[in-house]
């Protein structure tokens, strides 16, 4: 393996004192540390015999393993393939001006770095938004509300988090993120629930778009559910810009797709009240 210092290495994650996952060919694997002793007595009678595929010095040759070369064929499907003109004029578009560096993880060769996500360009107008930053004292993450939705504008976004599950009286906390582009006669909006409840965490979210008449458009969404802080079993996503990504003078929303040591970039198309996913692609996954 390179040398690395492992912390922040996208190849390695350290999960305790103990116990590091390190990122392969196929996905990762887990290690844990099963004794101290540095010089442990071994007891050769409990290990297996060797067999035919090993060779001079005990290193056990490897023999391929079809089951495994067929399930690397399977199309990703955050990555299908990008053939025709118009999406690979949009893949070159986001690796300008959204990709880190390249290859990055265990991801496809074209991949990349995604972790750097202040990306917006200059035409995108923040009315609100928040960040959040990890709190190792508290081993959580803590979010600052910068900007505030109009009244009516919050409730388009209550309701719309109602509807995917969060109750009334919730006791977690919600965040916003509204933006616009003077180049487009819509809005880019997020409603984001969580609440911590103890190794789990509750969370729900849905991003839309608004046109001038406050007509919902809904582009992504996760109901309300209960998932490992540590190992989530959810995808979330992160609003990157609203940018021409064809170079037809057409505003279309850039995301970034987060699941489980899985991150990847999709574009959607805006156009006469309607959405439409039109690339998917990039990122990297350990």
């Amino acid at each position: 393996m390179p040398n690395t210092p492992i912390i922040g290495d996208p190849k390695y994650r350290v999960i305790n004192p103990t116990t590091i996952e390190i990122g392969q060919e196929k996905g990762s694997k887990r290690y844990t540390k099963c004794t101290t002793d540095t010089n442990p007595k071994l007891d050769y009678a409990t290990m297996p015999a060797p067999n035919n595929d090993t060779v001079s010095g005990g290193i056990a040759a490897s023999t391929p393993n079809r089951e495994d070369s067929s399930a690397e064929t399977e199309p990703d499907p955050h990555r299908p393939p990008c053939t025709d003109v118009s999406c690979r004029k949009i893949e070159a578009f986001l690796k300008t001006h959204y990709c880190g560096d390249s290859p990055a993880g265990n991801g496809p060769d074209n991949g990349c770095d995604l972790r750097e996500r202040d990306k917006r360009g200059p035409n995108v107008k923040v009315i609100a938004d928040y960040n959040c930053e990890w709190n190792e004292s508290t081993n959580e993450g803590v979010c600052k509300q910068e900007g505030q939705l109009t009244p009516e504008l919050r409730a388009i976004l209550v309701r719309e988090l109602r509807q995917r599950g969060v109750p009334d009286n919730a006791p977690g906390d919600t965040y916003f993120t509204l933006w616009q582009s003077d180049r487009a006669s819509w809005s880019l909006a997020r409603a984001y629930y969580s609440h911590r409840i103890g190794s789990d965490i509750e969370t729900c979210e849905v991003i839309v778009v608004l046109d001038r008449s406050a007509r919902v458009i809904v582009l992504r969404e996760l109901p309300l559910t209960k998932t490992d802080v540590d190992v989530p079993r959810v995808t979330e996503w992160d609003p990157l810009d609203l940018a021409d990504t064809r170079g037809n003078g057409e505003v279309d929303v850039v995301l970034a797709g987060d699941a489980y040591e899985d991150h990847w970039l999709e574009v959607i198309s805006i156009k006469n009240g309607s959405a439409k996913t039109i690339f998917s692609g990039l990122g990297y996954y350990l």
